[in-house]
């Protein structure tokens, strides 16, 4: 019999151990698990880091380009306000352009009138057969209440 004791304590030994060891061997995939996706989030979030960084740089790439061309614009506008000023007849801005202002220079301010003669004279419908004005009998009135 106490052979049979003895078989039945390692029998239940190691049950129970295949239960712990089951056990600590979930708890160890649940912590690597856990690891192994807070290291694919960092991941992740390195990735869309990077990406941001670029297109802040492009962005900031495109609003120099434009602050230069805005800039030189400027430059341009302030040099023709100089060049302007520097000439006595032009003292505003060409806002047509040099053929268009040249040519509103040249034309006649006044409108010709033409004369034309009347060949054929107007009818005249202030006679009693017209029937537009008779001249002696004013309309009755109606009296509405």
């Amino acid at each position: 019999m106490d052979w049979f004791v003895g078989l039945l304590l390692l029998l239940v030994g190691g049950i129970m151990g295949f239960f712990v060891a089951m056990f600590f061997t979930k708890k160890k995939l649940q912590t690597s698990g856990k690891a192994e996706s807070e290291q694919t989030i960092q991941e992740l979030m390195s990735q869309q880091a990077a990406v941001h960084i670029q297109e802040t740089k492009q962005i900031a790439e495109s609003l120099i380009a434009q602050s230069t061309t805005l800039k030189q614009q400027v430059e341009d506008y302030e040099q023709r306000l100089i060049s302007q000023q520097a000439v006595p007849e032009g003292s505003s801005l060409s806002y047509f352009g040099e053929h268009t202002t040249a040519y509103l220079r040249n034309k006649s301010t006044k409108p010709v009138r033409e004369k034309s003669s009347a060949d054929i004279q107007p009818l005249d419908f202030s006679s009693q057969s017209s029937g537009l004005f008779s001249g002696g009998k004013e309309a009755p009135t109606k009296n509405s209440k």
